[in-house]
């Protein structure tokens, strides 16, 4: 794999770990790996195993579509702009309950106009 993509994708599993404050310490052990390989996964010298990836999408319920190719497989996410994206994986607690706040101050005002 070339090492953009892991570099990359590693950008991105570090972004979600951290958004989560989550320490790489904490990580290995959930992913029954060392803290040494948390660490080069993030840095982009070397990868996951399938098995971990799934495991790290399923412990911060995040999309495996968005940690290989950086973007939602679904048509709809995909017309959001990459900032929305970024946020609704990336995004502490606080940011999502802000966003989705917004979200419903939009959908009272556009049942009004209705």
């Amino acid at each position: 794999m070339d090492n953009n993509y892991l570099i990359a994708i590693g950008k991105r599993l570090s972004q979600i770990r951290k958004s989560q404050k989550m320490t790489q310490e904490v990580l290995s052990e959930k992913l029954n790996i060392s803290a040494k390989h948390v660490s080069h996964v993030e840095r982009g010298i070397s990868s996951y195993s399938l098995k971990n990836l799934i495991d790290f999408c399923e412990i911060f319920n995040c999309s495996l579509d968005y940690i290989l190719l950086g973007k939602p497989n679904q048509n709809v996410l995909n017309k959001l702009p990459s900032e929305i994206i970024e946020l609704l994986y990336t995004g502490s607690a606080k940011e999502l309950e802000q966003l989705n706040r917004y979200l419903q101050f939009y959908i009272e005002l556009s049942k009004k106009q209705d």
